[in-house]
């Protein structure tokens, strides 16, 4: 075994050292040559495949149930009969007289 691997060493650098000796000298390069033609274009690549759709997105959670507003006082009979002030009008609303008939009623704010 041992002799092999000291025959291949051997044989490795003579060929090494026979491989950086050339016998003959080095040929002088002469002018370049012209250039050679263009290759030719290439083929359009495949179009790539459409991608999957996504997935729908959750359902919302459902809103909560406002509060129910208070129900207004009931206006006050005065004296002898005659009729008592109106009761307030609610939270975000305001008293309005209809022009035509004279009633008074509460209407949403803007």
């Amino acid at each position: 075994m041992k002799r092999l691997l000291i025959m291949g060493a051997l044989l490795l650098a003579l060929s090494v050292a026979g491989c950086s000796l050339s016998p003959t000298p080095a040929a002088t390069q002469g002018p370049p040559g012209p250039q050679g033609q263009s290759g030719q274009v290439g083929q359009t690549g495949q179009a790539g495949q459409t991608g999957d759709p996504g997935q729908s997105g959750q359902q919302g959670a459902t809103g909560q149930t406002g509060d129910q507003g208070q129900t207004g006082d009931t206006g006050r009979q005065g004296r002898e009969g005659r009729e008592g002030q109106e009761a307030p009008c609610p939270a975000g609303e305001h008293r309005h007289t209809n022009p035509d008939t004279g009633k008074v009623s509460c209407v949403k704010d803007y």
